[in-house]
């Protein structure tokens, strides 16, 4: 029942805010971007707020006096299961960008919200269009806005993390931004593998930030970020 009624309220929520796409091009055409992006920070903010409820999350979040308001930054997470994106994006001081794979690109509705909002979609199996993602991502931080990044690129569905792929970390090294690691404990139960919610205790906690600057490449970098994430496991 929980699962119909998570998966009723997302897509008709996307549905009734799909008459908003015409005043996102209107502020697109009026080069208002940032008055775009508040509108759609407020409105997918109702959406994931509400989903965080549905689901069942008892969330408890640290650690958010932690980051910098007045830049961009690169937040840096595990990521355990589906819900990954709604609580960082509802917990999280400051709204951000995703950088998603590339299916997502191509759900209707949800892929133009995200697209919109600066999501960046990456075909990992494709070199040039990981480059193309990698740019775009550094643009956007440049640009002044924040981005999150799952460097296991997929979800672990469990407590233990997959491969952490070092190579993502770039973003933050060529935009010279500082990196937020961030530890999501427990949240692969709200929504188990056969597509399940159940109500779970989930953690979130946002360790202080690490100046990619100070570091001459992505290795250490990476090693850097996943010590401290693995530190609130």
């Amino acid at each position: 029942m929980r699962t119909l009624l998570f998966q009723g309220y997302m897509w008709g929520y996307i549905l009734s805010k799909a008459n908003k796409s015409f005043t996102i091009n209107k502020l697109n055409r009026s080069g208002k971007n940032k008055e775009k992006l508040e509108l759609m920070d407020k409105i997918i903010l109702k959406c994931t707020n509400n989903l965080i409820k549905i689901s069942g999350a008892d969330l408890t979040v640290t650690g958010q006096g932690n980051i910098p308001l007045n830049e961009p930054v690169l937040y840096v997470s595990n990521h355990q299961g589906n819900m990954d994106i709604p609580i960082l994006y509802s917990t999280a001081p400051q709204t951000m960008a995703f950088v998603a794979k590339k299916e997502m690109e191509k759900i209707p509705l949800l892929g133009y919200w995200m697209k919109e909002r600066g999501c960046v979609f990456i075909d990992r199996d494709n070199a040039r269009s990981s480059l193309k993602a990698i740019n775009q991502a550094i643009q956007g931080l440049k640009s002044g806005n924040s981005i999150a990044i799952f460097p296991e690129g997929t979800r672990s569905k469990g407590p233990d993390m997959g491969d952490f792929k070092s190579g993502s970390l770039r973003i933050a090294m060529k935009s010279g931004v500082k990196v937020i690691p961030v530890t999501l404990k427990d949240s692969y139960q709200l929504i188990e593998m056969k597509g399940k919610n159940t109500p779970a205790k989930v953690s979130v906690h946002y360790s202080a930030p690490i100046d990619s600057r100070d570091f001459k490449d992505t290795n250490h970098l990476a090693t850097a970020v996943l010590t401290e994430i693995k530190k609130h496991l």
